[in-house]
């Protein structure tokens, strides 16, 4: 339709170059609607290789005929000793290089500084040219 709506004009009245030239934004369009997805998604794959499983995997012990021993029943809550662990969660988002987060981090200083308020990330995909995944992970790592 919108190959359609471009080309009409310049078709009938005979400008073909013209026809032409407007006809290379909608196919643009439709190709990119087709192969960007994927393409972006390669953005985001894994970069480094992982360990095949049977190198990760330990050996198992070979499980004994008999069954174990039950254990005794557990001590009353009020006899156990209380004991807080600290677990930390693993930073999530892709590692960034250097120069982008640097970027990013000029980007978002010179943004708090003319409007006295902290960058979102949209406005800073948008000032970088970068997905938004991408921005949300600098903006986390800043």
């Amino acid at each position: 339709m919108y190959l359609a709506l471009n080309t009409a004009e310049p078709l009938l009245a005979g400008r073909y170059g013209r026809a032409c030239l407007d006809t290379v934004a909608p196919l643009l369009l439709l190709g990119w609607g087709h192969v960007g997805p994927a393409f972006l998604a390669q953005f985001h794959t894994l970069t480094h290789p992982t360990p095949h499983l049977e190198a990760a995997a330990p050996i198992s012990e070979p499980v004994p005929d008999e069954a174990p021993a039950p254990e005794p029943p557990p001590a009353p809550a009020a006899a156990l000793p209380v004991a807080v662990t600290k677990t930390t969660r693993p930073a999530s988002g892709p590692v960034l290089p250097a120069a982008l987060l640097d970027a990013a981090r000029r980007i978002a200083d010179t943004h708090r500084t003319e409007h006295g308020t902290p960058i979102t990330a949209a406005h800073l995909g948008t000032r970088m040219g970068i997905a938004l995944p991408v921005a949300t992970a600098a903006l986390a790592q800043l």
